[in-house]
C-alpha cells in the first residue's frame, strides 16, 4: 500500500520536473521575438526565435545572436570579422538590460523601439 502511495508521488515529481525542464529549455523569450524600430534613429533590430538577431541602422548591417542572461538582460554577440571591429571600435557583445511595455522596446543603451507591424 506504501509502494503504491510513493510510487504515485514519484510520478508527479517526475512529472513536474519534466515540466520544468522544459519550459527551461524554450528558446528566447517570445516577448523579444520580432522586428523592432529605432523611434530616435533610422533602422531596426530583429530578434529571431532561434537566438539570432539582425541591426540596420545609419552605420550599416549587423548579425548576431542574442542570449537571455538574466532577468530582463540580453547579452548581444555581433558576427564581425576582427578587422571591422578594430576599425569602428565595435564591441563584439554587450550586455543590455531590457523592458517591454505594450509595443516598446527600451534597451539599457538608450535605444528606444517600437513594435513594426
Amino acid at each position: 500500500m506504501k509502494i503504491i502511495r510513493y510510487r504515485g508521488v514519484l510520478i508527479m515529481l517526475l512529472l513536474i520536473i519534466i515540466g520544468v525542464m522544459a519550459t527551461a529549455c524554450e528558446s528566447p523569450s517570445s516577448s523579444l521575438v520580432g522586428k523592432w524600430q529605432f523611434t530616435q534613429a533610422e533602422g531596426y533590430i530583429e530578434f529571431f526565435s532561434d537566438g539570432k538577431f539582425e541591426v540596420q541602422d545609419e552605420d550599416g548591417n549587423y548579425t548576431g545572436t542574442y542570449e537571455e542572461t538574466g532577468d530582463k538582460q540580453i547579452t548581444l554577440t555581433l558576427e564581425l570579422d576582427s578587422q571591422l571591429i578594430e576599425n569602428a571600435f565595435l564591441y563584439p557583445q554587450r550586455i543590455l538590460e531590457y523592458s517591454i511595455s505594450g509595443n516598446e522596446l527600451k534597451l539599457s543603451d538608450s535605444a528606444y523601439c517600437i513594435r513594426a507591424e
